[in-house]
């Protein structure tokens, strides 16, 4: 489908304008979408009604007042950004205006249809201040799997957008670029709502756009995916279906690489197999096992052993560092940090969390000031302490740096969100054997004061993250005195 705009203007039909009033309905914090709507209203005499637009496009109408002609625009910035790049220089204004120019050009896809964007427009080292670049995620479908214990590569793929940045569609469209040879290939711009700095990871995550290459390979094709204009009813069903099996298995890869990398911080070396990493207390680094789990982590350990037999002229400590950075930088991953805990005494929340991504924020409670600030690990996980699953410590107990503190279950569950505890975190039983089952042993947690929203995250019962828990991790030979 192509624009019926003019040569000079993009957009500049009638039905273009009167698409772009509706698009705003819909999307009335689109600032983009005021500032293309103020251009029409200028174009054709309405000043008044322009203006207006551009109070509401805000800094993206001042950004934009200087800019010649787009496609002159796009094609300068590109050769500049080629320029910078080869003299290892790129000024902070230009890496803006560059990001911007993509956005509006992203931005035109999104309202006319499907846009061929010719994928020399994507400057390789474009990244505007609104975020970190590339955040992609496993796909649904066949995989190719590589030789050496190398990563499969996705024929799908999901790249989070967060709401409300429209500098983030830059990022995307810079991710883009890399299905442009790949003609089987389909990436998903997803919608990730965020709540203060937080994306939070909540199922499900709309699909706004699909991005797939054409027949030859050489341009993007941009198919937006909502609004009452997509005649797109296939598309929108084939993205939700990949969604709802791509969020899980992204979560799935997140714990296998939290757990490599926890075991690897404590060992020189890591199991191959998720199965020794489920074993009887005191060395049950993880609770139990799933056939997802063992074959993302399967896959994972390949890859990680792969680097590190590349690696044998470098020292085994450095070799070891290179491999995990190499696993948490895998494109094909939303999740580039290895999970941690937060505690808020303010806010009595405890949250998992993956970088800037929330995956969880549990309602807990707390001992006021008798809970420590500070940073911690966990150091001992186990099962029904003391011999139960309903005394003092619930069904679940993770200690905290070998210390009286720990996180565990409570048969007080009023207590929840209240100060009454001596000092640890106590959690209902739904939540406390969930974080039980998603955090290994090395988990990093940290506590403060005010660092984490109120707003609660977590899943309904039937999406709650669960494994099949393994014999005998409870220990009867000791008699736990947590505070």
């Amino acid at each position: 489908m192509t624009s019926s705009s003019d040569g000079k203007h993009p957009l500049g039909s009638k039905k273009d304008q009167a698409y772009i009033k509706e698009y705003i309905e819909s999307h009335p914090d689109n600032r983009m979408a005021w500032y293309l709507l103020g251009k029409q209203y200028e174009r054709n005499g309405e000043q008044g009604k322009a203006n207006y637009c551009f109070k509401e496009a805000g800094d993206i109408y001042h950004a934009f007042e200087n800019v010649p002609r787009l496609s002159e625009e796009i094609e300068e910035l590109a050769e500049n950004t080629e320029r910078q790049q080869a003299a290892s220089h790129i000024s902070r204004n230009g890496k803006k205006r560059i990001g911007i120019a993509i956005l509006l050009f992203l931005l035109l896809g999104s309202i006319a249809g499907e846009v061929k964007a010719p994928s020399r427009m994507y400057p390789a080292s474009v990244e505007s201040e609104a975020g970190e670049a590339k955040d992609d995620a496993i796909s649904k479908k066949k995989d190719v799997h590589l030789p050496n214990g190398a990563l499969s590569i996705p024929s799908q793929a999901g790249i989070l957008v967060p709401e409300q940045d429209d500098a983030a569609f830059g990022h995307a469209l810079k991710d883009a670029k890399h299905i442009a040879s790949k003609v089987n290939h389909v990436h998903y711009l997803l919608h990730i709502r965020t709540h203060q700095q937080w994306w939070m990871w909540k199922a499900p995550l709309r699909p706004d756009y699909r991005l797939s290459a054409d027949s030859n390979g050489q341009n993007i094709v941009v198919t937006p995916l909502q609004g009452k204009q997509c005649k797109c009813d296939a598309d929108r069903v084939q993205a939700s279906s990949f969604v709802q099996q791509w969020m899980p298995r992204s979560v799935e890869r997140l714990v296998a690489k939290s757990a490599l990398t926890a075991v690897l911080q404590m060992n020189d070396q890591a199991p191959k197999q998720w199965s020794k990493l489920a074993s009887k207390y005191p060395n049950n680094v993880v609770s139990g096992i799933t056939p997802q789990i063992a074959q993302a982590y399967d896959e994972i350990a390949a890859s990680y052993m792969s680097h590190m037999k590349k690696a044998k002229q470098i020292a085994p400590k450095k070799a070891k560092q290179q491999a995990l950075q190499n696993i948490w930088s895998d494109e094909s991953d939303p999740f580039r940090e290895p999970m941690r805990i937060l505690v808020d005494r303010k806010h009595h929340r405890l949250a998992v969390v993956s970088g800037k991504i929330m995956l969880r924020n549990y309602k807990v409670g707390l001992g006021g000031k008798r809970t420590p600030l500070g940073s911690f690990r966990i150091t001992e996980k186990v099962v029904d302490p003391n011999g139960s699953s309903i005394g003092d410590f619930g069904s679940r107990g993770m200690t905290l740096s070998d210390t009286l503190y720990a996180i565990h279950g409570t048969n007080e569950p009023d207590s929840i969100g209240l100060d009454k505890s001596l000092g640890c975190v106590r959690m209902s039983k739904e939540d406390v054997e969930e974080l039980f089952d998603m955090v290994p042993i090395g988990t990093e947690v940290v506590i403060g004061s005010d660092i984490l929203p109120e707003e609660l995250l977590v899943p309904d019962k039937d999406s709650r993250y669960r494994l099949n828990l393994s014999p005998k991790q409870d220990n009867l030979n000791k008699r736990y005195r947590w505070l």
